[in-house]
C-alpha cells in the first residue's frame, strides 16, 4: 500500500524538479528534491518502504536526465543505504541525519554523475565541477531539506497514524 503511495508522490516531486526547481540555480548547480523526498521518506520511523521509494525516484529521475540510465536509481539506493543505517544509529535526531544524508548524498550523486559523464569521453576539470556545480547544488539542497522533510514528515503522520499511549 505504501509503496503506492510513492508513485503519486514522487512523481509530483518530479514534476517540481523538472519544471520549476531546475530553473533555480546557484551557478550552474541546482537542488534535488527527489533526492530530499528520498532520504526523508527513509528517516520516517514507521516507515519501511525507503527501498521501493529510492527506486521509483531514481528510475523517475533516469527517465528525466541525460545522464546513462541507472545513474539516479544506484546513487539514490546507495544513498537509502546509508540513511537507514544512519537512522539505526542515531534515530533520535532524525533532522542531523537528514542533513547528513543530504551533504553526503549530494556528493555521492554527483561524483556518480561525473564519473559517467567522464567514461562517455567528455573532459571536465574537477575543480570546476566542484565549484560551479557540485557546492552551490549541496548549499541549495541543504537550504531545502528542513522544509522538505517536514512536509514528508506530516505525509507520514498521516499514512502512519501514531498510537497514543495513556
Amino acid at each position: 500500500m505504501h509503496t503506492f503511495l510513492a508513485i503519486p508522490v514522487l512523481s509530483i516531486v518530479t514534476i517540481l524538479q523538472s519544471a520549476v526547481v531546475s530553473r533555480i540555480t546557484l551557478l550552474h548547480g541546482t537542488a534535488d528534491i527527489i533526492l530530499l523526498t528520498i532520504i526523508a521518506w527513509a528517516l520516517q520511523e514507521e516507515v519501511k518502504t525507503g527501498w521501493q521509494w529510492a527506486l521509483i525516484g531514481g528510475l523517475l529521475a533516469d527517465f528525466l536526465s541525460g545522464l546513462p540510465f541507472g545513474i539516479y536509481t544506484a546513487s539514490y539506493l546507495l544513498i537509502t543505504g546509508l540513511t537507514l543505517a544512519l537512522r539505526v544509529r542515531i534515530w533520535r535526531f532524525a533532522i542531523l541525519v537528514q542533513l547528513f544524508a543530504t551533504f553526503l548524498g549530494t556528493i555521492l550523486s554527483h561524483a556518480l554523475s561525473l564519473l559517467a559523464v567522464i567514461a562517455q569521453g567528455t573532459n571536465l576539470s574537477f575543480q570546476t565541477v566542484l565549484e560551479t556545480i557540485t557546492l552551490p547544488s549541496l548549499i541549495l539542497n541543504l537550504l531545502l531539506t528542513i522544509p522538505v522533510y517536514i512536509l514528508i514528515q506530516e505525509l507520514a503522520l498521516q499514512v502512519h497514524p501514531r498510537k497514543i499511549e495513556l
